[in-house]
């Protein structure tokens, strides 16, 4: 069965981070401000020896803020592999999944813990689309999202414990997928109750730093 919303629920969000302080600043101050606020962020700054952890720590955030940091580079697996371990290990019922620089609206969690109340695992293909370069952007207020693999917005992700303890398994095993959203999509989801939700609490983020999107931004600003 999914978890429901009730006040027992300990909500735990994991964002890995690379080189952008600034965008996890922003990241972490759109938490603190939700409707229903996490109980625990977990960060995972990974792939560069200088912490950037000073770009948060004078926040005070309803929940607790977690900092954890690994200098070296590593697979993608385990930049989400080791805040979920650690939020399982907190003891978190509800897991968010949240890239730092994507937008989250101030009823994301809240209406992502509504979506568990009868799934293990939810996803949403609708978002708001942001393009960004140096002088220009172009937004989208909606559209539907379904270049990622679990058939929506990954930053949109969120599931129940369940979930979440098969996730880090899968993780931890792969080695066939190069992204982790291919492992929730091809390797966890088929054995749970997953949604497809029509949620829009997020933007996706198209910039000159991200990983898989920047070519869109040519397309973008023509």
């Amino acid at each position: 069965m999914g978890q429901g919303t009730d006040a027992g629920a300990k909500v735990g969000v994991m964002v890995p981070t690379f080189n952008r302080p600034d965008l996890l600043r922003s990241c972490v101050l759109q938490m603190a401000a939700q409707s229903r606020p996490p109980d625990l962020i977990c960060i995972h700054q990974n792939g560069h020896p200088d912490s950037y952890i000073w770009s948060v720590e004078d926040l005070r955030t309803p929940g607790q803020l977690v900092w954890m940091h690994t200098p070296q580079k590593i697979a993608q697996h385990q930049w989400y592999a080791v805040p979920l371990r650690y939020l399982l290990e907190a003891g978190c019922t509800h897991f968010f999944w949240a890239d730092h620089d994507d937008i989250y609206l101030r009823d994301h969690v809240q209406a992502g813990l509504d979506d568990l109340r009868d799934a293990d695992f939810s996803v949403s293909r609708q978002c708001g689309l942001l393009y960004t370069k140096a002088s220009e952007f172009r937004y989208a207020p909606q559209v539907e999202f379904t270049s990622h693999a679990p058939g929506g917005m990954s930053s949109s992700m969120c599931f129940n414990r369940a979930f979440a303890g098969q996730l880090l398994a899968d993780l931890l095993a792969d080695t066939v997928h190069h992204y982790s959203d291919n492992v929730v999509a091809h390797v966890t989801m088929p054995r749970f109750r997953c949604r497809v939700s029509s949620r829009r609490t997020a933007v996706y983020h198209a910039h000159e730093g991200s990983l898989t999107s920047h070519p869109w931004l040519a397309t973008a600003f023509g």
